[in-house]
Parts: C-alpha cells; sequence; structure tokens
C-alpha cells in the first residue's frame, strides 16, 4: 500500500487538499444556485443580492483554489533544505505550534507548524535542526518536518 510510504506531511496536505476540494465544489455550486435564483427572481432588489452573493461565494472559492495549488505544489515536491527552530508559536485552528526559518536560494523564510502526531515536549523548539520540504514555485510556504531531524 502507498500510504505507509507517505510521511505526515504528506497525509495531512491530502487530506487538507480534499477538505479543499470539497468546499470549492459546495461554494461554487451555490453560486450556481444563487444565480438559478436570481434569475426566477422578480424584483430587481432580489436578483441583485443573488448576484453578489454568488460572487463572494465565487471569490471565497477562488482564494481556497489558490491554496489547493500552493499545498499541491508542495506535496508533489522532492526539495528539502534545513530549517532551524526559533520558538513557539500559535497555528491558525491548530493550536500550539513551533515557528522555524530556512533559506532558500539566499532568501530567508518563517513559517509556524504544529508537529502533530509528535508531542510538542519532543520537539527541539529552540534551535533544533530540522529538513523542510519547499516547492520552488512558492518557496514561502515550507513545511518543517518534525520526523526528520537533521543528524
Amino acid at each position: 500500500m502507498i500510504t505507509q510510504y507517505l510521511t505526515v506531511t504528506d497525509l495531512e496536505l491530502l487530506a487538507s487538499q480534499v477538505v479543499k476540494v470539497l468546499a470549492i465544489v459546495v461554494l461554487v455550486t451555490a453560486a450556481v444556485i444563487n444565480v438559478v435564483k436570481a434569475m426566477r427572481g422578480h424584483s430587481r432588489k432580489y436578483q441583485i443580492g443573488r448576484v453578489a452573493i454568488s460572487i463572494g461565494l465565487l471569490v471565497v472559492s477562488f482564494m481556497i483554489l489558490q491554496w489547493v495549488f500552493i499545498e499541491g505544489s508542495l506535496l508533489n515536491s522532492d526539495q528539502y533544505v534545513i530549517g532551524t527552530t526559533i520558538g513557539m508559536c500559535h497555528v491558525f485552528v491548530r493550536g500550539q505550534g513551533v515557528e522555524f526559518e530556512y533559506q532558500v536560494e539566499g532568501q530567508t523564510y518563517r513559517n509556524c507548524n504544529t508537529p502533530h502526531p509528535i508531542p510538542i515536549v519532543d520537539v527541539n523548539a529552540d534551535g533544533g535542526k530540522y529538513y523542510v520540504r519547499y516547492a520552488a514555485d512558492y518557496p514561502g510556504f515550507g513545511r518543517i518536518d518534525f520526523e526528520k531531524p537533521v543528524p
């Protein structure tokens, strides 16, 4: 089975891709429904309101689609650099994480990831060296792999 060869980061990226694609499908479907309702509406105010809702839903869909491209590029990348942990940080919705920095082609980037499923107490959060996977198209969105410390 192929999943046994994937790292946790791969599985997390793959799961988030599925969730984002499903969210886009729901948002685009809702936008289409609102356009259909707008065409059937009798008042101009109702039609404008439904079209405005549709436009808003499509804008959100395009914002999510951008993250699909970024994380898809990262999922398909096999480029790694060495990153250094800086300290603790907060990851939106996921809780406490570890802030780290890394360099790609002379440019320094900072990011914050959770060490899930590794307990945060088992991670060297101040000066630890770990491999960071990045995509050439989006080098600022690298993910540190706490299962791959630098020897």
